[in-house]
């Protein structure tokens, strides 16, 4: 029988020799409704859950069984289904007998048969429906009767105790964990569940309501205590949502967001509110009859939860909502709400309603021991090590980030490394870093983090910062990583961290604090006589603000970052009333995205600016624009996205090497360009009305990074000694691309996507340090040269939507190559010219319409991507006797 195209399998259709699933379906085909299997099957499917099924029938023959008991080894849980014929198959019970002897978990299902039949092989138990049958109930009632009980309520049951057995619901929590169990505990008696030796008691049910806080200091465990009682109790609920980043979510204007996610995890389907005011709303009347579980983590005011979860009678008895918070007290606000028991009558404080907090302390000394011990790989017996651990731990305040973070970074390092480390400690208790990567660090927390670090690195440097090792500190401290896209990532923890240690001397003050981000504590200060200490400030109001006169500019001279984005209206007379010399004299960057008036600008000391972003500016004074740049006489990056008044670019003499003009209206770039000597980078992407590049652009000896996408630019001529330093080449929807692309010895970056080219040039092969080449969407493009593979640093090609059908042999000698996307193309054979690339990690073939034959992925020892749903190969070969090097592979298949 045949369920449709979406079904899992193995790495091919042939029956695998290793293959693992989460369940494993046994069922007498001929016997057992076809709707209810299907049914069964879809349900666990849709659920998440890996299940093994014989869609065409259960009698192999002797040949295949072997392979089916294999698979039943490697299956977490098996379902038979015990119906009337089932024992007449042979195959039906060699499954059985082989769950057995392996001792798998198995959950049968007794389809139109009572468990005592199958047990003393009685007859069947249809008697109550010939009943029916008999007073006169149509038989297509009786059917729908059946369906109804088989097909909804008892599926809904197996598959939430598959789920349970598999742990499916559960979340991440770090392997290991030290100093848990008596939190756990704790925790578990505030929250009235019944709890002994590690394990929920079963079959408990929850009565009232609890609303229990958990607060303590950043890093301290707060989130994965909450994960690991979440893990433990969830299944007790009919709904469980776990809302993270509450703070950050809502600080961004992300309620509705929130709301939505919160909604779909209890409803277990998608439903989107039209407005948070909705939101509420649906919340307060939809789950008063739902006894559920909702985890809301890093809160920082009682506003942030009142749409979300902020009255309990919103929910029904047994409920249960954790709040994780650094401020104690703060679920007190819960007793405020109006709770309704099931008696009808209002209360606030009654034995169906309990609220309690519960402070999660540092670790005692001999966890944070243990803690450091696994993360440093250290043992007792290492006596000097095991001295200094415990001072550093001591340094550290046993806060089990920090202890974490210092643990993994000295891992394998000398005894200087240790002491130098605990010195540090000293001197900062809470942060591992020397002051400038401190700055940094704190700079990541509070505005950067997602962000390309490129653009801060120029602010970084003019502050003398220095970035690059200030940055690659952070890097080995496991504090910050740089994603794939360049940006800064930084552990949510550890972002709540940096802006606590903001706040840390003066919580209540934020006009002492260096760093501003919240609008609720930015519209105060506007309104203060007095100098601001703040140094770094992001202002983004929903709606457009006005500052005092003569106050802005004069009480914030330590200002070197300010980002406002439509934010605050001035004017040129409240700049220039500000206090002469005051104006801002410490700006490094200022981003006003959608500025209007200019003129404002040339109120504020620029001589210290290394970065403007005016984009989206409807400024129309070119003469304003002139000035702003002859003041700017340090500016090192200019933005200036969407200012759809420019006739060209404004800047000419400046030592800028960063110039963004995309999806401006400029005819030309202009020749001043070309005299912009220390230009690193020129992005005129979508400036449509750009149809030729200055001539002498390509004598720039420091230019790296040129984008030009979307421009009317049809080809680009590379003389040979031109672009010497070119490193990246957006260039998508060119026409043509000539044979002098070869000139371009330095390009590790080269992008053509949906061009018009037929064929690549075959001085190609000159790209010696080519990494990246991307053709995506070039739909005339049948074929790629055999001098391919000379690009011997290739690491990615994607040659998605072409029509290249096959690739040259001498693909071979792409050694590097780690990705290849050949999504939708007409490829007609897995191309035997990749089979030994060994650091291959990801190939995507899928809808490759016209792929048939064997895929044989043998020497493909770092394969870890494989896509080839919509395809019609026959197998995938070569895990026979290597199933370990593709343990971990990620693959999505299907006919």
């Amino acid at each position: 029988m045949d369920f449709g195209n979406n079904h899992p399998r193995c790495l091919s259709t042939t029956w695998p020799n290793v293959c693992s699933y989460e369940v494993f379906l046994s069922f007498r085909g001929g016997d057992v409704h076809k709707g209810f299997i299907q049914f069964l099957y879809r349900g666990l499917v849709d659920s998440g859950i890996d299940t093994f099924i014989d869609y065409d029938g259960i009698e192999f023959g002797e040949k295949i069984m072997p392979k089916i008991l294999q698979v039943i080894r490697h299956t977490d849980i098996c379902i038979p289904v015990f119906s009337d014929d089932f024992a007449s198959s042979k195959s039906c019970l060699k499954e059985v007998a082989e769950m057995v002897e392996f001792n798998r978990t198995i959950m049968p299902i007794f389809y139109d048969v009572s468990p005592s039949v199958v047990g003393e092989q009685k007859g069947n138990y249809q008697k109550s429906f010939c009943t029916h049958a008999a007073l006169g109930v149509m038989s297509a009632t009786i059917d729908t009767w059946k369906k109804a009980l088989h097909n909804y309520a008892l599926i809904d049951e197996v598959v939430s105790k598959v789920r349970q057995l598999l742990r499916k619901d559960d979340l991440y929590v770090p392997a290991n964990l030290v100093g848990m169990d008596s939190p756990v505990q704790e925790v578990m008696q505030k929250l009235d569940v019944r709890y002994e030796n590690g394990e929920v008691i079963k079959g408990q049910i929850l009565t009232g309501k609890r609303v229990v806080e958990i607060s303590g200091l950043p890093g301290i465990g707060k989130s994965t205590l909450a994960t690991v009682v979440y893990n433990k109790i969830h299944h007790l609920f009919e709904g469980k949502s776990f809302l993270k980043d509450i703070h950050e979510e809502v600080e961004q204007r992300r309620l509705l967001s929130l709301q939505e996610y919160l909604i779909s995890c209890l409803l277990k389907k998608t439903y989107t509110p039209k407005s948070p005011a909705e939101g509420t709303e649906f919340i307060q009347r939809k789950f008063r009859d739902k006894r559920v579980l909702i985890i809301l983590d890093d809160v920082s005011d009682f506003k942030q939860i009142n749409s979300l979860a902020g009255d309990p009678s919103w929910f029904d008895q047994g409920s249960r909502i954790i709040v994780i918070s650094m401020r104690s007290t703060l679920v007190n606000k819960f007793s405020q709400a109006r709770v309704t028991c099931r008696s009808s009558s209002i209360v606030n404080s009654c034995d169906d309603f309990v609220i309690a907090e519960y402070k999660l302390n540092q670790m005692n000394d001999d966890h944070a021991f243990q803690l450091f011990c696994n993360c440093a790989l250290i043992d007792e017996t290492q006596v000097e090590f095991s001295s200094l651990a415990r001072d550093i731990i001591f340094a550290a305040g046993g806060i089990p980030l920090v202890i974490e973070v210092v643990g993994l970074h000295l891992r394998g390092e000398d005894l200087d490394l240790w002491n130098e480390a605990l010195c540090k400690l000293k001197e900062e208790p809470y942060d591992k870093k020397n002051e400038k990567a401190k700055e940094i660090f704190l700079d990541i927390a509070c505005f950067f983090e997602g962000k390309d670090k490129t653009i801060p690195s120029y602010m970084w440097k003019a502050c003398k910062y220095y970035p690059y090792r200030g940055i690659d500190e952070l890097h080995n401290m496991s504090l910050v990583k740089t994603g794939e896209n360049n940006e800064l990532c930084m552990n949510n923890q550890l972002k709540v961290l940096g802006r606590e240690i903001v706040k840390e001397k003066y919580p209540s003050k934020p006009f002492k604090w260096r760093r501003l981000w919240n609008p609720e504590d930015i519209e105060p200060l506007f309104n203060r006589e007095k100098d601001a200490a703040v140094e770094a400030l992001s202002a983004t109001f929903d709606k457009s603000y006005s500052f005092p006169k003569r106050r802005f500019a004069s009480n914030w001279s330590n200002l070197r970052y300010l980002k406002m984005n439509r934010a605050i209206k001035g004017s040129k007379q409240n700049a220039t009333s500000s206090r002469k010399g005051s104006s801002l004299p410490s700006l490094k960057w200022l981003e006003w995205q959608g500025c209007n008036n200019i003129s404002t600008l040339l109120a504020l000391d620029l001589s210290n600016l290394v970065i403007l972003d005016l984009s989206w500016s409807t400024s129309r004074s070119w003469q304003c624009w002139r000035r702003i740049m002859k003041k700017a006489k340090n500016l090192k990056v200019l933005i200036l996205r969407g200012c759809c008044w420019l006739a060209e670019s404004p800047v000419s003499h400046a030592p800028v090497e960063r110039l963004n003009l995309e999806h401006c209206s400029i005819s030309g770039v202009g020749r001043s360009i070309s005299k912009l000597e220390n230009l690193v980078s020129l992005n005129i992407r979508f400036c449509s009305f750009v149809q030729e590049l200055p001539k002498g652009i390509g004598s720039l000896k420091v230019l790296k990074e040129l984008y030009i996408d979307g421009t009317s630019i049809k080809a680009i001529d590379f003389p040979a000694g031109s672009y010497g330093k070119l490193e990246i080449l957006s260039a998508c929807k060119i026409s043509s691309l000539s044979n002098s692309i070869g000139n371009l010895k330095s390009l590790s970056y080269l992008a053509l996507d949906e061009s018009e080219l037929s064929e690549l040039p075959d001085s190609i092969r000159s790209l010696n340090n080519l990494q990246t080449l991307s053709l995506r969407s070039c739909r005339r493009l049948r074929v790629l040269p055999d001098s391919i593979g000379h690009l011997g640093e290739l690491q990615v090609m994607d040659l998605s939507d072409t029509l290249i059908y096959e690739l040259p042999s001498s693909v071979k000698d792409l050694r590097n190559l780690k990705v290849l996307k050949m999504h939708h193309t007409f490829l007609r054979e897995f191309p035997g010219g990749i089979m030994n690339l060994e650091r291959l990690g990801e190939i995507d073939f899928s809808d490759c319409v016209n792929l048939t034959r064997e895929c044989d992925i043998t020497g493909l020892l770092s394969l870890r991507v494989l896509f080839l749903e919509n395809t019609h190969y026959s197998q995938v070969i070569g895990t026979d006797g290597q199933y370990s090097y593709f343990s971990n592979l990620k693959f999505r298949i299907s006919d």
